[in-house]
């Protein structure tokens, strides 16, 4: 296969670059996403602590083959099926995305390691999970008006490094944030210095960073030490995470980051007492 033209990036999250993996000259960059990216993240980078609603409508793991099958039969209609019953069993959005959503994606690292599906059908299925995400993206966003309204605007940029594709995380994280009222920016393909750019053009409280293997480490502190120099907020509070931190959450300092988080309730959680200490330390 020949190389791909990297394309333009965009803030819309739908026009996901992950389908065009396809084309890539290396079909082993699909297991390495699958099992170093997509899984950890989901999995682990995005955990919700509401154990209560997720324990009582746990999904089997039928429904999980059922629902990965359908998607590598281009039967969207068929998945949709299955996600509209789990709703009407009482299945709230939380458990469909990580009960469902994420391990259909480990589902799919089986079939690949098995040589039961090929990378064109990996790939393709990626994609629709994705595309489900944000097809279910208004209704995880429901309940978002029935939340306290944080009294101080708060703003986080998420953003995976410049030159990676890989989406699925930054994009599921950005869905937490946002339906906690914070004003979310997500580039899951920046282009060189279009995070320096977004900082020193809008204010941002928070710049949360994601990495995945070992070869990123040096472009991981590059990207940290320039958005502290052009950031218009000079107090701006940098968290770093993805499945590079989550094996060797050391790194924090080494990259000169305010801290990571294992979760989406930690990183909110981080998040929020970032912003507060950043407001305490300019009013004394």
């Amino acid at each position: 296969m020949g190389k791909t033209t990297k394309a333009k990036n965009t803030f819309n999250l739908t026009a996901d670059p992950l389908i065009r993996l396809a084309n890539q000259d290396s079909e082993h960059s699909l297991l390495t996403l699958v099992q170093a990216e997509i899984i950890p993240r989901l999995m682990s980078a995005h955990r919700d602590s509401r154990q209560t609603s997720l324990s009582a409508n746990n999904i089997s793991r039928n429904e999980i083959i059922a629902f990965t099958q359908a998607l590598l039969a281009q039967d969207v209609a068929a998945a949709n099926v299955i996600v509209a019953e789990l709703r009407e069993d009482g299945c709230t959005i939380d458990a469909i995305y990580l009960q469902l959503l994420a391990p259909s994606a480990r589902y799919l690292g089986e079939l690949w390691e098995a040589d039961t599906c090929n990378f064109s059908e990996v790939t393709l299925c990626l994609w629709r999970i994705q595309t489900m995400l944000y097809d279910l993206s208004p209704a995880f966003q429901s309940d978002a008006a029935q939340r306290a309204a944080a009294p101080i605007e708060r703003r986080i940029l998420i953003a995976n490094l410049p030159g990676h594709q890989h989406t699925l995380g930054v994009s599921m994280l950005s869905e937490f944030f946002r339906r906690e009222g914070w004003v979310t920016l997500t580039i899951p393909s920046p282009q060189p210095r279009e995070i320096q750019d977004s900082l020193s053009t809008d204010w941002f409280d928070v710049l949360a960073l994601s990495a995945s293997t070992d070869r990123e480490i040096d472009d991981l502190q590059k990207t940290v030490q320039a958005a502290r120099k052009t950031s218009r907020n000079p107090r701006l509070a940098i968290m770093v995470g993805g499945a590079l931190l989550l094996r060797r959450p050391e790194l924090v300092s080494i990259v000169g980051a305010d801290g990571t988080a294992n979760d989406a309730n930690s990183a909110l959680t981080m998040a929020t007492n970032l912003v507060q200490h950043q407001r305490e330390v300019r009013l004394n």
